[in-house]
């Protein structure tokens, strides 16, 4: 199997965690074609990576199909990645819906163009970012204090975390995660994983070296 990967991009941090958790025999590559070229999307339907492109061909993309596939198909380590119990499922779903439809979507995705130079209202930007956190922080509560392994739903809000730390001071907000004690627990208790702390790092250096690369181009 192969995954089609940008080195910078949080969805497919996501899954190159997850293949260092399970010890799967992924090959990470880059995209076979460029993005954003009709030959990208004549072979990729949906236009975007990550794409995990099966041994017989088949491809699956969204980084959170990949993810449920991958322990599925693969018993060993999965089934502390995919809870068997119903109501711990649930939750780590809602923890992966809260990271891409909630926290990304209000907060992340503002910061991104905030880093970029075409966001103005950043007292705003700060605002929703905070809103979203509070929001995260009564969520993780809602799953009460008992210890569980990780799980898909902790590793897909992991490189969104890792973006909103390197973000969020263009906002004036120096730790995100001050006001939020719950949430700095489980910062702290996901990055006790080699392979999540691993993994983050290089989206961080890459990230830096991914605007170094566009200033250099301006």
């Amino acid at each position: 199997m192969k995954l089609y990967n940008l080195p910078h991009s949080p969805y497919a941090a996501r899954v190159r965690i997850q293949i260092r958790l399970q010890n799967l025999p992924v090959e990470v590559a880059p995209p076979p074609v460029p993005l954003r070229t009709e030959a990208f999307m004549e072979r990729f339907p949906l236009g975007k990576v990550p794409v995990l492109e099966l041994d017989g061909g088949e491809t699956i993309a969204e980084s959170w199909a990949i993810m449920e596939y991958l322990a599925e198909v693969n018993a060993e380590g999965g089934s502390a990645l995919l809870p068997g119990d119903a109501l711990v499922r649930a939750q780590m779903r809602m923890l992966g819906r809260y990271a891409d439809l909630h926290l990304a979507v209000n907060a992340l995705f503002p910061l991104f163009r905030a880093a970029m130079g075409t966001a103005g209202d950043t007292a705003g930007i700060a605002q929703n970012l905070r809103a979203e956190l509070a929001k995260g922080e009564r969520l993780l509560a809602s799953f009460g204090d008992a210890e569980r392994p990780l799980h898909l739903g902790d590793i897909a809000l992991a490189p969104t975390m890792l973006y909103l730390h390197e973000l969020a001071p263009l906002v004036g907000i120096a730790d995100p995660l001050a006001e939020f004690p719950r949430f700095a627990g489980w910062w702290k208790w996901v990055n006790s994983f080699a392979p999540v702390r691993e993994v983050l790092e290089e989206v961080r250096v890459a990230y830096h070296a991914f605007i170094e690369g566009l200033a250099a181009k301006a």
